[in-house]
């Protein structure tokens, strides 16, 4: 079976953040049918893993409210490495997120960006 996740190795934790290395494999489920030319990993399963490594790593009850802004900035390919951060609000239940590429020379090249509001 193909995995659904990326590898992760965690940079920092909090109650209130993370920081997660994430490198995108090329036998990812998600790469299948999309694209045969090039593959592209789908904005739906970034955000995916926003919420799946905020329950993770942040606080397990929390669910998806609303996506109140997301932007996609540049594709996602195969071997990409990106670090995911992760800030939770709890007194305005918002969720922002970041995915940066991890470059040689750390250009800090965005991939996505977005706010959640997220409940228990």
């Amino acid at each position: 079976m193909k995995k659904k996740f990326a590898k992760e190795n965690i940079i920092n934790i909090s109650n209130t953040s993370a920081d997660i290395e994430l490198t995108i494999s090329s036998d990812l489920f998600w790469f299948e049918g999309h694209f045969k030319s090039q593959p592209l990993l789908p904005g739906v399963v970034q955000l995916n893993w926003v919420l799946h490594y905020t329950q993770k790593y942040i606080d397990d009850s929390l669910h998806l409210l609303s996506i109140d802004v997301i932007k996609f900035q540049c594709p996602v390919i195969p071997e990409d490495r990106l670090t995911l951060h992760l800030k939770w609000h709890e007194k305005i239940k918002k969720l922002e997120f970041i995915y940066t590429f991890i470059t040689p020379n750390n250009s800090n090249k965005i991939a996505s960006t977005g706010k959640l509001t997220l409940c228990h």
